[in-house]
């Protein structure tokens, strides 16, 4: 799979590339970002550029922006990223509010520098303006007047003025001129799209996580490692568990009191409905719910067998039985990069591996409400009933607890 980000050079008054901007691209050749949901893009971007690129190779070491959403900066992932590294960019359309004043003063104790984007004057800015480090000042949207005034204002206070959507020599001279101090537009540099190569299915850390967590000694401290490597993954994981508020002390043992409050097959369910979730880009969300509900069933049916020591194998059966529509890959082609039993490959292939196809069959014709001749079960037809309405209930409970 290709994963794309996009960086544009920042420069000081000496012309010489002080930072970059990171930008969200969904695909090759856009020369803008293009979403509906600016928390999933902001998302995304932090987790590829720390994941898939490294952050230091995009930014040659050097200091990186990127933008945040309102509730973004509300939420607890801001904390995610690291102050000496990320320099948090407020957009332009912020509602400044009492709690947004609280929080961004919060930022500022934990050692975070904060810029404001698209600046124009606007006075609505005022009461957060002594917060802020860096004041990107848009001009191709204000009029001479107003960028002299804005330097006039600001330019000898603690907070740096850049000159952003600067397309010629003449604006940029005239910016040096007025005291602005950082420099940022087609004039010196559009922005670079850059691409990366990862492995097809959404993410490796999925892949490697499946790969820990199916061996017979799994290590949760290495899972806490590959967690921790990727920002949106630790995110949703502390969320899930809320935890958020501790992250910034000892981020690896908060992450691993997390993944040892789940345990192994909690965990385990979790990689498996994320991957599902953010890889899906042919089906409706109800596909993958299926899929969920159809894994943990056929799990806690083997669980109530003779077959109990197959469990794992009979919820990934489940929740692999529609990963090829999910993903709209040929489930060949999947099973070629994901590790899972060989049982568990040879039933999703069509092949004949008992006892787990008889139990993947019985677990389809129960929700298509036409259940066939039960498989070998320590339970009656009552208690299978009640065992598929907690299922259910616990399906529901994990789709909530991933939104």
């Amino acid at each position: 799979m290709q994963r794309y980000i996009a960086r544009q050079a920042i420069f000081d008054r000496n012309l010489r590339v002080e930072s970059y901007e990171l930008l969200y691209r969904a695909g090759d050749g856009e020369d803008r970002a293009s979403f509906a949901d600016g928390d999933r893009a902001t998302r995304i971007l932090l987790s590829d550029a720390l994941m898939a690129f490294g952050l230091n190779n995009l930014t040659d070491g050097r200091g990186a922006y990127v933008n945040f959403t309102e509730s973004l900066v509300m939420s607890d992932f801001v904390l995610l990223t690291d102050p000496r590294k990320i320099t948090v960019e407020l957009l332009e359309n912020i509602h400044v509010t009492d709690k947004l004043i609280w929080r961004l003063k919060d930022l500022k104790s934990r050692g975070y520098r904060l810029a404001l984007d698209d600046y124009t004057g606007d006075p609505v800015f005022d009461p957060i303006l002594p917060l802020i480090d860096v004041l990107k000042v848009d001009f191709l949207s204000t009029s001479e007047e107003v960028q002299a005034e804005i330097a006039r204002k600001y330019r000898r206070g603690r907070m740096a003025l850049l000159a952003e959507k600067v397309e010629d020599r003449e604006t940029y001279e005239r910016a040096l001129r007025l005291g602005y101090s950082k420099f940022q537009g087609f004039f010196f540099q559009r922005p670079i799209n850059l691409r990366k190569e990862t492995a097809n299915i959404n993410s490796a850390t999925y892949i490697r996580l499946l790969r820990e967590l199916n061996r017979t000694d799994v290590d949760l401290r290495y899972c806490s490692e590959m967690i921790r490597s990727d920002a949106a993954l630790t995110f949703r994981l502390l969320k899930k568990v809320r935890t958020l508020q501790y992250y910034r002390g000892n981020s690896l043992e908060v992450i691993e009191r997390a993944v040892t409050y789940l345990g192994i097959d909690e965990l385990y369910h979790w990689v498996v409905l994320l991957l599902a979730r953010e890889s899906n880009t042919t089906c409706s969300d109800e596909t993958v719910r299926v899929a969920y509900l159809r894994g943990i069933f056929m799990e806690r049916l083997m669980e109530n067998s003779p077959y109990s020591q197959k469990k794992t194998s009979g919820f990934l059966a489940g929740m692999f039985s529609l990963m090829d529509l999910i993903l709209g890959r040929p489930m060949k082609d999947l099973l070629g990069e994901v590790h899972l039993p060989l049982e568990t490959k040879r039933v999703l292939l069509g092949e004949d591996a008992r006892p787990l196809k008889t139990y993947l069959e019985y677990a389809v014709s129960y929700e298509q409400r036409t259940p066939m001749e039960p498989p070998a079960l320590d339970v009656d037809a009552y208690e299978v009933m009640d065992i598929y309405m907690q299922c259910m209930r616990d399906t529901d409970w994990a789709f909530r607890s991933e939104t």
